[in-house]
């Protein structure tokens, strides 16, 4: 082959089409392909190590098919595991529709110009303002919450409903509600109006002082640890597969710019 491969030595290598190379490498799962086929067609890609040129495609399209995630700083080592779970769980999803995950850390971010939307999950308000006023690709909120509920998409746990569930299930029992610090104040706001017996543990000391207690635990992670000691305990999942669907829901509404769809999302 000469130095230089193209899509098309690609296609002819694999006896396919040029399109059907171009879906693969795209990562399309709308288009009927076989595995064998797409196999085929990544083994070629990677004995004649031929690179994409993203840099053409992005000036192209547009786009540039990554989302960045910005996450709240932390040092329960509880709380990084459950950032890792959101982490693992959005990439997976995403990549499923042909999307990258990058990971921002620190306070200091200013434009990310490199993305086509920013998401912020478990931020501070003054962490997300700065975000917004920085950049001006969609930005949409994940496990926190914006002064602005008409401006920005936000996907939230619905603790109305939490509540309504711990409630039916524990009949007369008191039940303590125990969560990660939350960044958000006016997230933390709402979990505490909405329980009267709130704990939100930031270390492996207070939740041991819990021991024996009926509790309904704001997370996976942290409900695994507690069912080591929990008299009765109700685990909700704060990063579900519905959360993360209606999410990428309210990515393609920003992406279009459409109108008429809640953006304060409680699931």
């Amino acid at each position: 082959m000469k130095n230089k491969v193209t899509l098309r030595d690609i296609a002819r290598e694999a006896n396919v089409s040029v399109a059907t190379v171009s879906y693969v490498l795209n990562n399309r799962n709308d288009q009927s392909i076989s595995e064998a086929t797409r196999k085929k067609i990544l083994q070629i890609v990677n004995l004649y190590n031929y690179k994409l040129n993203f840099s053409a495609k992005s000036i192209a399209s547009g786009k540039t098919n990554i989302i960045a995630l910005c996450l709240g700083n932390h040092s329960f080592a509880l709380h990084k595991a459950e950032h890792m779970l959101v982490v693992e769980r959005l990439s997976r999803f995403l990549h499923k529709q042909g999307y990258n995950l990058s990971i921002v850390y620190g306070e200091d971010v200013s434009r990310l110009d490199w993305c086509d939307a920013i998401i912020c999950c478990d931020t501070d308000s003054v962490f997300f303002t700065n975000i917004a006023e920085a950049n001006f690709c969609p930005l949409l909120a994940f496990n926190t919450r914006s002064e602005n509920q008409m401006l920005f998409y936000q996907v939230n746990t619905d603790y109305a409903n939490v509540k309504k569930i711990a409630d039916e299930i524990n009949g007369e029992k008191p039940y303590t509600v125990v969560s990660y610090p939350v960044n958000s104040t006016l997230l933390k706001d709402i979990i505490t109006e909405t329980f009267p017996d709130v704990v939100f543990a930031d270390s492996y000391q207070c939740l041991d002082k819990l021991a024996n207690k009926n509790l309904v635990v704001l997370g996976e992670t942290l409900g695994e640890y507690c069912k080591r000691f929990a008299k009765d305990i109700l685990v909700i999942d704060t990063c579900s597969s519905d959360k993360i669907a209606k999410l990428f829901e309210c990515f393609n509404f920003a992406i279009e710019r459409k109108e008429g769809a809640p953006h304060d999302i409680r699931i």
